[in-house]
């Protein structure tokens, strides 16, 4: 089987007794290979949770081998987001997408997911592996059909953002794309090693 790395998607974590995990990462393609130096280690690929841990029980590949392991990817264009600041002691912040409207969202409460090509740059910064924590495809009011989504992100202090001028449709979110995030997770059996992790899109020739 042939792959074609994803070019930009590749990182390195080291790897020892103690599980450790890579920084997150917006999922473009559905595999992503995973490649043992030194020390055979024990791999998670996470998309619902923020702080992934791999025990000895997990999926084992020996050093000097390379896996390739399938993710679930989804995307989908954002329109507007809508921020608002914690409260209260017993609020917290939160961040609404709202999508085309028309549009099946493929993301569903717990997934992680990650903005980018936001021309608001500070969203691409702060909606990074954040939590979906709520789904609305109720009709407003107004008779809007989109579906909003809520994330756990603070985006309420981001500088140079105006709900007036980047609304649906404004030059804020002609390109921004919400993707499914992961994070990988790796432990050894107890010498030091490491773990190189790249997405790679795959063909069925040899």
């Amino acid at each position: 089987m042939a792959h074609n790395p994803v070019v930009g998607t590749g990182k390195s974590i080291a790897t020892a007794l103690a599980s450790a995990a890579s920084t997150s990462f917006a999922i473009e393609s559905q595999y992503v290979r995973l490649t043992p130096v030194t020390e055979g280690a024990h791999v998670v690929v996470s998309q619902t949770t923020s702080s992934p841990s791999a025990a000895a029980t997990d999926y084992y590949i020996p050093a000097g081998t390379s896996e390739t392991l399938s993710m679930q990817r989804y995307s989908c264009k954002i329109v507007g987001i809508t921020t608002a600041a914690s409260t209260s002691a017993a609020t917290t912040a939160f961040t609404q997408l709202t999508c085309p409207e028309g549009q099946q969202v493929p993301f569903s409460i717990g997934n992680y997911v990650t903005l980018k090509n936001c021309n608001v740059a500070g969203f691409n910064t702060s909606i990074v592996h954040s939590r979906v924590v709520d789904i609305n495809t109720t009709a407003g009011l107004d008779g809007s059909f989109q579906t909003k989504m809520t994330v756990d992100a603070n985006c309420s202090l981001i500088v140079g953002f105006d709900e007036d001028t980047d609304v649906p449709g404004g030059k804020g979110f002609n390109d921004t794309t919400l993707y499914s995030s992961a994070r990988v997770a790796a432990r050894s059996d107890g010498g030091a090693g490491g773990l190189h992790i790249i997405q790679v899109q795959t063909t069925g020739e040899a």
